[in-house]
């Protein structure tokens, strides 16, 4: 260990260390222990020097299997009587910022991640009576409940070097750097019980709108849950999945399969609630066509004429020429050049409008009587 001289007889100074004591029983909410306390020794000048480090833990009583463990609290460092009281003299002890890392044990296993004790710099003025106190922070990290059995936390041992300097009135400040070793057994900073994961219980039931039909839109809602969780959902056609997210498009393919919705609630430290509803047999759905088939074109014998079809998305069209409401054999194109034979006849189009997973459209143009 390294040490630098003060003047004015400043010559052992106190070190921090790392240390945290039991957390006492919990209540079933909130818990806050009453702040535990550890002793440690440092040497300087081949003096040993007491103090004590404090650790207040707030942490709950229970936690559900799965849920991570968060705890936090305060620390600080209180000199011994033997270095408050020699520091008395000067007018302020100035802290330099000190961190330091403890392991943390779970149930005698370490984490791999270490806690990491903290104490920012500070300017303090040394009290008439009682220790000087120097306060800082305990990170920990999120303790797993994975394994469904209680858990016992505790800190391993650790070193830390504290650097102070004794302020006196119209002096320059006194240095000095003193490493500290903790020893000791590991003391427990909590003790939770850890419960088999809780149930949601469900709010609004699983539910789908719409009609089930090609071409239509399907939403699901509800499947929510007390306490809140993330609701998803997943289409089923035919019992295979065939989409997911809270609106389904029934497609083509659906056709005469049935639909169904599932919700999965899920929350940390919750057994996941699945729930499935039928929402019915898909049917054909309904072509839609804008505008109705018509006949252009001179109705006089040895012209031609042409049938301007409806607009269908995707459908195939298909044409039959008529002639006074009777079938043209062979006339089945867009075109049909008339006759001597229809002279005074009423030529008419019948056209027809596919399309798979939907129904037939027949739409029947008004007719033109052909004149010579």
């Amino acid at each position: 260990m390294k040490t630098t001289p003060a003047r004015r007889g400043a010559g052992m100074i106190a070190a921090g260390a790392l240390v945290a004591g039991a957390l006492a029983a919990l209540p079933a909410t909130a818990a806050h222990a009453a702040p535990s306390t550890t002793n440690y020794m440092c040497t300087a000048y081949g003096q040993s020097m007491d103090a004590k480090l404090a650790v207040d833990i707030t942490a709950p009583a229970t936690i559900n299997t799965g849920i991570p463990l968060s705890l936090n609290g305060p620390v600080e460092v209180a000199w011994g009587d033997t270095w408050t009281n020699f520091v008395r003299g000067p007018a302020a002890v100035k802290f330099h910022t000190a961190s330091a890392t403890a392991p943390v044990l779970v149930n005698g296993v370490p984490l791999a991640t270490p806690a990491k004790i903290t104490f920012p710099a500070a300017s303090l003025v040394v009290p008439a009576t009682g220790p000087l106190v120097w306060p800082g922070t305990i990170t920990l990290p999120a303790i797993p409940t994975t394994s469904g059995g209680d858990v016992e936390v505790k800190l391993g041992k650790a070193d830390f070097a504290m650097n102070v300097s004794l302020v006196y009135s119209g002096h320059k400040p006194t240095d000095a750097a003193i490493p500290c070793a903790v020893s000791g057994a590991a003391p427990t900073i909590a003790s939770v019980d850890v419960t088999p994961p809780g149930t949601l219980a469900p709010v609004a039931a699983l539910k789908a709108a719409g009609k089930v039909a090609v071409g239509q839109r399907l939403t699901a809602s509800g499947g929510t849950t007390n306490p809140a969780s993330s609701v998803s959902y997943q289409w089923l056609v035919g019992g295979r999945a065939a989409g997911a997210g809270s609106a389904y498009v029934v497609k083509p393919a659906d056709l005469g399969k049935a639909v169904a919705v599932r919700s999965t609630a899920k929350r940390v430290g919750y057994v996941t609630r699945v729930t499935t509803v039928n929402v019915g047999k898909v049917a054909a759905g309904t072509l839609a066509v804008k505008g109705k088939a018509k006949i252009t074109g001179k109705a006089k014998v040895g012209k031609k004429l042409k049938v301007k079809p409806g607009k269908a998305a995707g459908a195939r069209v298909k044409y039959q020429w008529l002639k006074n409401g009777k079938r043209i054999k062979g006339a089945k194109g867009k075109t049909l050049k008339l006759k001597k034979s229809f002279k005074g006849k009423k030529i008419s189009v019948k056209v027809t409008y596919t399309k798979v997973g939907y129904k037939t459209v027949t739409q029947k143009t008004k007719a033109v009587k052909v004149k010579k």
